[in-house]
């Protein structure tokens, strides 16, 4: 098994992200990470899915989920093909707030950011691998007790379709000629 990325270009409904994920279910794949964000493009919306499985197996539900009718395009690719980051937040509770200092010190030499700061708190952001940011975490939690939250997986592949070249022609879903989508609004 290998970790492979889907990118899923759609129409943004209601209802499609339990379509695409019973796809995984009933396959009994575990999602490591998803991700849902509308594109460039008014209308349309990127899922960014993260599996570790067979090629053999992705290229199938990679087929299924093109076969729902509201599915512009899928494709999967190997890590080796992608540019992916992640977002975390860390809260950490200090016991000093004398602490402060060295904390943005080593938010600083770990390309992170200061988003907060009080008297007995302070709120980083830090972007990378999940790897990276783990490490990050570690770091901090000799300065006191860390709330960790991390994002999906945000990838964009270094070749293979994009949505200008599926598209090109489309300014937005919603300015098609002849095409409406207030058949999902009901």
């Amino acid at each position: 098994m290998k970790k492979y990325t889907l990118t899923i270009y759609t129409e943004n409904i209601v209802g499609l992200l339990l379509r695409i994920t019973a796809i995984f279910t009933r396959r009994h794949i575990n999602i490591e990470s998803l991700t849902v964000s509308e594109t460039e493009r008014k209308g349309i919306s990127r899922f960014t899915v993260v599996v570790n499985e067979t090629e053999d197996m992705v290229n199938k539900v990679t087929k299924k989920i093109k076969n729902i009718i509201e599915v512009i395009h899928a494709e999967y690719h190997a890590d080796t093909d992608l540019i992916h980051s992640q977002v975390a937040l860390y809260k950490v509770e200090l016991s000093n707030v004398n602490q402060i200092p060295a904390i943005e010190a080593a938010a600083i030499q770990n390309n992170a950011r200061v988003l907060m700061k009080q008297e007995n708190r302070i709120v980083l952001e830090k972007t990378g691998t999940r790897a990276l940011l783990e490490t990050f975490m570690e770091v901090l939690g000799e300065f006191g007790e860390v709330e960790y939250v991390r994002s999906g997986r945000i990838a964009m592949t270094l070749d293979g379709a994009r949505l200008h070249q599926l598209l090109p022609q489309l300014p937005d879903l919603n300015h098609y000629p002849n095409y409406s989508m207030d058949h999902h609004n009901r």
